[in-house]
């Protein structure tokens, strides 16, 4: 099984570094703690975080409304 480093993730994902790390100490993220300095992602776990992140056109128009509705 391959594992990514945070590097490739954050190159993946295209997020500084630190937020990779910030979202590891958040537990936003899957990942495997090799030892205390040492993390590494199963491709399947950032798969299933851009999945979980991911916002799809309709809610895009849903936050636009709400805001708005605020704004009004």
């Amino acid at each position: 099984m391959e594992l990514l480093t945070p590097e490739e993730v954050s190159k993946l994902l295209k997020v500084n570094k630190r937020t990779i790390y910030y979202w590891i100490d958040r537990k936003m993220i899957n990942h495997i703690r090799v030892n205390k300095k040492v993390v590494r992602f199963r491709p399947i776990d950032v798969e299933e975080f851009i999945q979980k992140h991911l916002v799809k056109a309709s809610d895009v128009d849903e936050v636009v409304n709400e805001i708005l509705s605020k704004l009004s």
